[in-house]
């Protein structure tokens, strides 16, 4: 009796010590467990909200602290507002789960198969290569399916509520198409000559004015018209389009350096640009001619167009399953300011 009685004693001991190390251990995953909302009856911790939105996470994380240390900003505010804005986002997520399980929406593994399939193809991709991709952006093959998923799952609920509102038909493509045609207008480009005069990495302060003085002489001579364009290049360009008249032929904005671009696209056609500084020297641009971009036919924009009225349809109805969501819910946040 008496040995059962020490063995008793002795095991309530370890236990006692093996919880209270566990606790030390863990402080941070308990204070981060912390259920900081509900919704219905699933609670939400402070790990959940952490995974969800980690910037939100980290500011509260930083405000709590410092008020506990009895330092107040006027940040706090801003701080709270926005880790309210987050809890909210990612109560919401929880609700449109919630309503995708009562509704007993299933989305079949072959549905989700066929569609990485079908992307990875459009991109011209085998579907290994397609994730070997995807990894290089940063976004793993297990994030990129679970988003698919959620995806399918969110439409396939909608189709069940909403029905045939969220059917998109060839009538309303077209009609898109018609009222936003900006949209689908291809970029400018414009015909560009250059001239460019290097200057040294370790050239001091007087060289570089020299050169600077040069090329000013040499579009001051192209300005005036005493010699063309094309012939100054010719004879002063150290580009390789020097060999063409300085020409470089028509450019995308988005193909040029910044400085380039902004001069570039605000010249008239015959127009001489100021000296422009560079990286590696110093530059004229001459613009010879433009060309506005032309538009995308309806079959190559109807992709584009589908997906713009998906997103549309899916924001406006989703937005009304949890509304009336969360009407019917019982939904309280329990975050302290």
């Amino acid at each position: 009796m008496r040995k059962s009685k020490i063995f008793v004693i002795l095991t309530s001991a370890v236990l006692t010590f093996v919880l209270f190390s566990a606790l030390i251990k863990n402080a941070n995953a308990l204070i981060i467990d912390q259920v900081i909302a509900v919704v219905n009856k699933t609670p939400i911790t402070l790990y959940q909200f952490a995974k969800f939105d980690r910037q939100a996470f980290e500011q509260y994380e930083q405000m709590q602290n410092e008020a506990s240390q009895g330092i107040f900003t006027q940040a706090d505010n801003v701080v709270m507002s926005k880790t309210k804005e987050a809890l909210n986002a990612l109560v919401d997520k929880i609700l449109i789960k919630q309503e995708e399980e009562k509704a007993a929406i299933y989305v079949a593994p072959k549905q989700l198969k066929a569609y990485i399939r079908a992307v990875a193809l459009a991109n011209n991709f085998t579907v290994k290569q397609f994730f070997k991709f995807l990894s290089k952006k940063g976004i793993s093959k297990k994030l990129y399916i679970k988003q698919v998923k959620n995806h399918f799952m969110e439409v396939e609920l909608l189709r069940k509520v909403y029905g045939n509102k969220m059917v998109i038909t060839k009538s309303q493509l077209v009609n898109y198409y018609r009222k936003n045609i900006e949209e689908f207008r291809g970029e400018p480009k414009v015909d560009l000559k250059l001239i460019f005069l290097a200057v040294p990495k370790n050239a001091d302060k007087k060289l570089r004015e020299e050169i600077y003085k040069r090329i000013s002489k040499i579009r001051e001579t192209a300005i005036s018209g005493n010699k063309s364009f094309s012939a100054l290049a010719r004879e002063y360009s150290e580009d390789p389009s020097e060999k063409n008249g300085g020409r470089i032929g028509y450019i995308y904005k988005n193909k040029l350096s910044p400085n380039f671009s902004d001069t570039a696209f605000k010249l008239h056609v015959g127009e001489v640009s100021g000296v422009i500084r560079t990286e590696f020297g110093y530059a004229v641009l001459k613009s010879v001619g433009e060309k506005t971009g032309s538009f995308k036919t309806f079959k190559q924009a109807r992709p584009e167009i589908f997906s713009i009225l998906e997103k549309y349809k899916t924001n406006k109805y989703l937005e009304k399953i949890l509304k009336k969501a969360r009407k019917n819910s019982y939904v309280k946040i329990l975050i302290a300011a």
